[in-house]
């Protein structure tokens, strides 16, 4: 006759497992950006977004608010208290394990959306590609977490698994949608900070893109070539000019 202590056991022991987990995962690649690599410990070191503003000139949209990512450090934080507590059969583990799995949720679906943007400026990166397996290992071991944290509290398990998912998606579609719709001054009167050929501009990018981002971003540039190719849409339109190898200005 099996003893009624052995899920108990089971229970703690996978609660280990999964924390374990989160903990080696959170300092491994979870994403591949191309050649570029980026850790969960990325965003938490405010270096998420600075990789990805080197390389494709997409910064933070909120660069004021970067220090609440810091917050993310509480997963290795959490991890390891879940293992402490859960072997000193402390009450707090459940509640650790629960949020420490939701942080890794949260996170997760994050990397993967902002990755999956990515693809309009390279089409390599593609989901579910781009993903990595210690970014899959993540995800179960979140889960894992949560599921293991109370034994008879589906509701609230059901909610720290659903809610950072959830809240993740909305936050990300509402700061995409602010910047697409994003309000700026009319430039008619003011002065291009640059003028120059767009073969030369595209040059520019493939020698050195990093540089390049530097120069321009966040300047009125006046580009002046052959137009190659024109997208128009309701009342805004795309024109790209492109050189001999395929690659083009937009």
């Amino acid at each position: 006759m099996m003893s009624t202590k052995q899920p108990g056991q089971l229970t703690k022991r996978l609660s280990v497992l999964f924390a374990a987990g989160s903990l080696l995962s959170f300092f491994l690649p979870w994403v591949s950006w191309g050649s570029v690599r980026v850790t969960a410990k990325d965003m938490a070191t405010l270096n998420f977004y600075r990789l990805s503003e080197a390389n494709f000139g997409l910064g933070s949209p909120f660069p004021e608010m970067d220090f609440a990512n810091s917050v993310f450090w509480l997963i290795p934080i959490l991890a390891v208290l879940v293992m402490a507590w859960v072997l000193f059969k402390k009450k707090y583990a459940a509640l650790a394990a629960a949020m420490a799995g939701a942080l890794v949720l949260g996170l997760a679906v994050v990397y993967a959306l902002f990755t999956n943007e990515l693809t309009m400026f390279d089409p390599a990166i593609q989901l579910p590609g781009a993903l990595l397996p210690a970014f899959y290992v993540a995800v179960v071991a979140a889960i894992g977490l949560i599921l293991c944290s109370w034994q008879h509290k589906m509701g609230w398990k059901l909610f720290f698994i659903v809610a950072p998912v959830a809240l993740s998606y909305v936050a990300f579609s509402q700061i995409k949608e602010s910047q697409l719709t994003e309000k700026v001054a009319a430039t008619q009167t003011l002065k291009a900070a640059y003028k120059v050929d767009a073969l030369k501009l595209i040059q520019e990018f493939v020698t050195a893109d990093s540089v390049a981002n530097a120069t321009y971003r966040e300047q009125i540039v006046e580009v002046t070539g052959v137009i190659s190719e024109l997208n128009a849409k309701d009342s805004t339109a795309t024109l790209s000019m492109a050189d001999s190898t395929g690659s083009y200005v937009i």
